[in-house]
Parts: structure tokens; C-alpha cells; sequence
């Protein structure tokens, strides 16, 4: 694996929303979650690019400068209020059938139940290019907003899709703290938490 410190990443400039719909859409086109919305393989590149657009006024969207990877956060005191336009449930079941629309809005359900309440750092997608993993870039993206964390003293909040991603999350302090089963035999959801590097708790 590469140096993370060698990968520089920045906020995601004006003009590249389609870049970052179009990372996250190859890094999330094996994601047992998509799969689990509709088997088609062409959902994750349609609907990565739909939610930037949902996330991009936070200005908490960040890429690597050679356009390996992209992260979409939301700040401390936003909340994930993602609400579908008719043209993108239009768009959803046009091309994948009435069942994606019913299994993503379970999803959304279950995903905004079970969000804390406190103040966090909300890692809602963070993405590498299937050829370019190993390179230390998931991680360069992860530590660009985790020390924030740090410096504000607020924690970090994500759903991991993939449980063969746990190891990943946890060696940057993150902690399983639930785990969602999908219905219909679907895949797990984790729910990850990670307390600044400075936490403490006073008596």
C-alpha cells in the first residue's frame, strides 16, 4: 500500500460533480447494498451521480488530484434529510423497475432511524476507482476530514455497505457500534462510529 501523505486531496471543485458521480459510480459497481437495491450493474453509475448532486451544497465533497477518489461528507449540525425528486423516482423505476425505488426508500428508513443525534462529521460515501485500490488513497481521503475531527472534537459518523471493509474503517479508529440486516435476505449494513483522537470523558 502506498503512503496516504503522498495523496493529495482537495475540496472538490465547482465543476466537477460529474467526476465524483463518476468515481463513486466504478468504486461502488460490486457494493453488496447496490446489488441488493436491483442486480442490474448499471444502478451504481446512475444513482452515484444523483446523490452528489443532493450533497454538493454542503461543500463537504473532496477528491483526489489525480481523480482516483472522492468522499461526500456533511458537516456538524446538517442533517441527511435526502429527499428524491419525481424526476429521479421517474428515472429509477424507468430504468430499473418500481422494486429499486421501494428497496432504496426502506434503505433511506432504516438509515435515518438509526442516525445519531449528536454533533458528527456524517461520511455518507467515500470511493476509489476499482483499478487504483491499494494506494493508499481511501485512506488519504479519510484522515483529509478525520482531523478535523480532531481539531473540533466532534466524531465521525458512516454506514459501511461491504463488511469485507470493516478492517479498513477500524484502523482509522472507527467502531462497529450496530449492524442493520436488509430484508429479503439482503446484505448487512454497519454502522460505524469513531470519537476524536482527543476525546475524553470528564467525571
Amino acid at each position: 500500500m502506498s503512503d496516504p501523505s503522498e495523496v493529495f486531496v482537495r475540496r472538490a471543485g465547482a465543476n466537477e460533480a460529474d467526476s465524483v458521480g463518476e468515481i463513486l459510480g466504478d468504486a461502488f459497481s460490486s457494493d453488496p447494498v447496490a446489488r441488493w437495491i436491483t442486480p442490474n450493474p448499471e444502478y451504481p453509475r446512475w444513482c452515484w451521480p444523483v446523490a452528489v448532486s443532493l450533497f454538493w451544497p454542503y461543500y463537504e465533497v473532496y477528491v483526489t488530484e489525480n481523480s482516483l477518489g472522492a468522499a461526500m461528507w456533511l458537516p456538524p449540525g446538517a442533517k441527511p434529510n435526502i429527499k428524491l425528486s419525481l424526476a429521479m423516482l421517474w428515472g429509477s423505476w424507468r430504468r430499473f423497475g418500481i422494486g429499486s425505488i421501494l428497496r432504496l426508500s426502506r434503505l433511506m428508513s432504516m438509515m435515518e432511524k438509526h442516525h445519531p443525534k449528536d454533533n458528527h462529521y456524517y461520511l455518507f460515501a467515500i470511493g476509489v476507482r476499482s483499478a487504483s485500490k491499494g494506494q493508499g488513497i481511501g485512506s488519504a481521503l479519510l484522515e483529509n476530514v478525520l482531523q478535523k475531527c480532531d481539531h473540533e472534537n466532534v466524531g465521525a459518523y458512516l454506514e459501511n455497505s461491504n463488511s469485507q471493509n470493516l478492517p479498513f474503517y477500524q484502523r482509522h479508529g472507527f467502531e462497529a457500534r450496530s449492524e442493520i440486516a436488509l430484508p429479503h435476505n439482503g446484505p448487512s449494513l454497519f454502522l460505524m462510529y469513531r470519537e476524536p483522537a482527543n476525546f475524553s470523558v470528564v467525571d
